[in-house]
């Protein structure tokens, strides 16, 4: 049965309670659910003359994920492969459970694609597959990332965007040093302020704004650091 308080329980025909608190690591909003399960359990108190018998579920997932949390330290590499399932969504990332030990992608490692929050790509329970980035012994904090497991949109710029090459973008960021075109899904250039314009140009917004269509020329393409250099100048009279 339950009640507001939490689970009553049998064990070998005697009458147990399990505390709300304590049938799960995670918040249980409503005990009714539990109804009728078997659980194994640690017994957190056993009074004979008061026939007080109170169990644990929680302290043996607890007991397990620690286990599983070591093992898992033991064995995790940067480079591996690993399934898991979306515990949380910050504003700076998202933690992911490995299987007792969580991971954190962080936004930047999350799509190609410059995204403003961890939502516009998953979702809390979504199931995962990350590339193990670094691992920490000492602190057991592990980064992850998830782009990878798409295709790289950068393996192939230097053939798609050749230097001298005119390409056209949509300006996506403007910052006091210059303005981001986004050229694909993933892929973005910089046109540096001083290529804004022949004459000085004091703010990128007195030349572009965001959203705006432009054609600009490829100064420069360097896929491993994944920049691209663009000028807008070189194409006006």
């Amino acid at each position: 049965g339950a009640n507001k308080g939490g689970l009553e329980c049998t064990v070998a025909n005697i009458r147990g309670f399990m505390p709300m608190g304590q049938i799960s690591m995670f918040r249980v909003e409503n005990a009714e659910d539990y109804v009728g399960q078997r659980l194994t359990c640690v017994i957190t108190e056993a009074n004979r003359s008061r026939k007080n018998l109170v169990l644990s579920h929680r302290a043996l997932m607890e007991r397990e994920r620690k286990e599983n949390r070591e093992k898992l330290l033991a064995e995790i590499a940067p480079g591996q492969i690993r399934e898991g399932t979306v515990r949380s969504l910050q504003d700076f990332g998202a933690f992911v459970d490995l299987g007792g030990v969580d991971g954190l992608i962080h936004v930047s490692q999350m799509s190609w694609d410059r995204i403003g929050h961890p939502s516009e790509v998953l979702q809390v329970g979504q199931a995962v597959k990350v590339r193990v980035e670094k691992v920490n012994a000492e602190t057991g904090k592990i980064s992850l990332v998830y782009r990878d497991m798409g295709a790289n949109p950068w393996a192939d710029v230097t053939t798609k965007y050749g230097i001298g090459s005119r390409v056209k973008g949509t300006v996506s960021k403007l910052m006091q040093f210059g303005a981001f075109v986004k050229l694909e899904p993933g892929v973005e250039g910089l046109i540096h302020i001083s290529e804004l314009g022949h004459g000085r140009v004091m703010r990128t917004s007195d030349v572009l704004s965001e959203g705006q269509e432009v054609e600009t020329k490829v100064l420069s393409v360097d896929p491993d650091a994944q920049r691209i250099s663009l000028s807008l100048k070189a194409l006006l009279a």
